[in-house]
């Protein structure tokens, strides 16, 4: 599974997000918008207005701190 976190360097949404991915041994690999073009032009083609916003294998897409979606992208919920 391939998985994108896209946010921004201090802000509370993405840290949190960084954390909860960290503390559940979730690989994945930040695109930090507020440094790399690409990664700013990535998440603008995929949201553009909040953060973090999340890709998993290119086609699944969790906007914000939305675990619950995550999690059932992942396979968690409801198992």
């Amino acid at each position: 599974m391939d998985i994108l976190l896209y946010g921004r360097s201090g802000d509370p949404d993405s840290d949190t997000m960084r954390d909860y991915l960290d503390s559940r041994g979730i690989a994945y690999r930040m695109r930090p918008i507020d440094v790399d073009g690409q990664a700013r032009q990535e998440w603008e083609d995929l949201d553009g207005q909040i953060t973090p916003v999340i890709t998993i294998d290119s086609t699944r897409i969790v906007r914000g701190l939305d675990c619950t979606r995550l999690e059932s992208f992942i396979g968690w919920v409801g198992c």
